[in-house]
């Protein structure tokens, strides 16, 4: 529409006057069929609201561009690469969070049994019981249960210290298979400082492997 309009204004008599012709031109564009007239537009005042508070900051950044070397065209360049490298933080934020929140619903989902934030929380409750055994028990299996979600062993009833020992090689599990051993297959009756040990150790057992 803008290119017919212009189109007409040529063919007017005033084409030999260059300031006529502009503000013929201009008149014809004024007119409502080349403005959509009837139809709705939603985002014209947003729009313009937004282009008037924009206007003098970008002015200021083209002032700004005078004074460095390559000029605005630099400035603007600078601050494309610095907007790209925000939303890269601010998507990278959001992912982890995403997966933090999934990992936090996916272990809410598991079994108590199997789920090694629930056994330690049972551990707690079964020492301030003065449950001294059952929580050496439940922290150990907790403790097994995070090593084979970080994948370093496969989990299952029938694996024994032994066998872990070997897998890990981490000196702290040698302490805490053995107390774990003596209390749960020796018959020794568990204290206050095997409860206390046992958090120590797997809490060593698994900076040692490495948390995720």
């Amino acid at each position: 529409m803008i290119v017919a309009a212009l189109v007409l204004a040529a063919a007017q008599p005033t084409l030999d006057d260059p300031a006529a012709a502009r503000a013929e031109a201009h008149a014809i564009l004024e007119d409502a069929r080349y403005h959509g007239a009837g139809l709705p537009r939603p985002l014209e005042k947003p729009l313009a609201w937004l282009a008037d508070r924009l206007e003098p900051l970008i002015d200021r950044i083209n002032d700004l561009g005078g004074d460095v070397p390559g000029g605005p065209p630099i400035v603007w360049t600078l601050l494309a690469i610095l907007v790209l490298l925000l939303a890269s933080m601010v998507t990278s934020t959001s992912i982890r969070r995403r997966a933090t929140a999934i990992e936090r619903e996916r272990a809410a989902a598991v079994p108590e049994a199997d789920n090694p934030q629930a056994l330690e929380r049972a551990a707690g409750e079964a020492e301030r019981a003065q449950q001294w055994e059952r929580a050496v028990r439940l922290r150990f299996r907790a403790g097994l249960l995070r090593l084979d979600r970080r994948n370093v062993l496969v989990y299952r009833p029938s694996l024994t210290t032994g066998e872990v020992a070997r897998t890990l090689k981490v000196p702290a599990f040698d302490e805490v298979g053995a107390r774990f051993d003596e209390i749960a297959y020796g018959g020794r009756a568990a204290e206050r400082e095997d409860a206390e040990a046992s958090e120590r150790g797997w809490r060593d057992v698994l900076e040692a492997v490495g948390r995720p």
